[in-house]
């Protein structure tokens, strides 16, 4: 009894509250990024649940044992080593990537990985070179050493980085490619650039320049760069809920499922009681969740959408219908044209899960004895109405001839 509570206390202590996973791996560099200066957030993951490997840049670590990831989340702290561990290169972190796994990256004008550099620009996330840091002269008011501290606040994604206030910054800046799915969280301020430590061009100049940025993969893998380590270090967490960017990117926060899904007539009756023909009535009904870390709770949001298409969209609608429970409903009327067609419901903002998911259906068209007759089609009544207008005069006429005879003609002939 007392070896099963034992078993029982090691799960709870063991769960992490990222659906993926426990197992972390936290690299630094000894002698850019002591561990000694980040064992708060090393704390802060334990607590969570996460079982925290701890390794230095030039030690003999690994991502894969025989062709397996061990990892579900990596943390890269700035490393001047051009290679991470034994075999940790960028096309190493593009494969656990692409394999789902989390990458958390932090950059210093001080050393730039290369490993991290070619990772980061697979992205297109391009941080700026060893030696240029984001400077701003008219934040230092003439202060000497202080153009390299930068007083900054979080952009319009602020529930990563939940601070109100600015909050100071000394490290690097980078230039961000236009891909969809890559967000930006921080911007450099308007009168801030990259200086140079040589006779070099900035890097980057004013709002062009961005400070944090995220990216989230199809496949709902997550990374997270920032250039500014400092912000995670023991002293950097007293100004900046960094917490909240880790639990993001280790898939505690923000992740969608949709628990079920239906669709039918409007009166019930299922697809395969009746199967659609065009013009039907249809009620289409998905029930969405959302992950807080312990449990799974209704996600609320106006921005659901549903698309009727056969090559291109038909329809696109948007759930106006939603319950407190997380149930998303709509009635709709399929178009006048008959095919294979997809239900498909999409919801696909930035830093939410991306959510799809398709019914593909087939959509008859009328049999023989379901058209319309033609006083049921307005556009016929005028050619109906002249036909019956039309027999009613030839039939009058008619009448008229048979009945409505000149009789005195005929007196005249008798006379003669």
């Amino acid at each position: 009894m007392l070896s099963l509570l034992v078993l029982l206390l090691q799960v709870c202590v063991t769960f992490a509250s990222s659906l993926k996973g426990p197992q972390v791996l936290f690299v630094y560099d000894d002698k850019l990024s002591p561990l000694e200066s980040y064992t708060d957030i090393v704390s802060r993951l334990e607590d969570d649940g996460f079982q925290v490997e701890t390794a230095d840049a030039g030690s003999d670590v690994s991502l894969q044992t025989n062709g397996v990831f061990k990892y579900q989340h990596v943390v890269l702290l700035p490393s001047k080593q051009r290679r991470l561990g034994s075999d940790i290169t960028g096309a190493q972190l593009v494969e656990f990537f692409n394999a789902g796994g989390d990458v958390l990256a932090f950059t210093s004008p001080l050393g730039v990985s290369e490993a991290v550099r070619t990772f980061l620009n697979e992205l297109g996330i391009y941080p700026s070179p060893k030696g240029q840091e984001l400077t701003d002269h008219f934040q230092s008011n003439g202060e000497a050493g202080l153009d390299n501290v930068v007083t900054v606040k979080g952009d319009e994604y602020s529930l990563i980085i939940p601070s109100s206030d600015s909050f100071k910054y000394s490290g690097s800046a980078a230039l961000l490619s236009n891909n969809p799915q890559l967000t930006p969280l921080i911007s450099a301020p308007a009168t801030s650039f990259t200086k140079p430590s040589k006779q070099e061009d900035p890097w980057t100049q004013g709002q062009q320049g961005f400070l944090a940025a995220v990216f989230q993969g199809l496949n709902d893998a997550r990374v997270s760069w920032v250039g500014d380590s400092k912000l995670v270090s023991n002293e950097g967490l007293k100004q900046v809920d960094a917490h909240s960017l880790i639990q993001w990117t280790f898939g505690e926060t923000n992740v969608l499922r949709i628990k079920n899904s239906s669709h039918s007539h409007v009166d019930g009756t299922t697809y395969q009681q009746r199967p659609y023909k065009i013009t039907d009535d249809i009620h289409y009904e998905a029930t969405i969740e959302q992950w807080n870390g312990v449990e799974w709770i209704p996600f609320v949001s106006d921005k659901v959408q549903l698309e009727v298409k056969l090559l291109d969209p038909y329809h696109r609608l948007t759930f106006t219908n939603v319950s407190s429970d997380g149930v998303y409903s709509i009635d709709f009327k399929l178009p006048d044209h008959h095919g294979v067609f997809t239900f498909q419901l999409e919801f696909k903002q930035p830093l939410y899960t991306y959510l799809e998911h398709k019914d593909v259906l087939s959509i008859r068209h009328l049999a023989n004895d379901e058209y319309p007759r033609s006083w049921e089609i307005t556009s016929a009544w005028v050619y109906i109405t002249s036909s019956v207008v039309v027999f009613t005069a030839w039939f009058v006429f008619v009448l008229a001839f048979l009945y409505l005879r000149d009789e005195t003609t005929v007196t005249d002939k008798k006379e003669k």
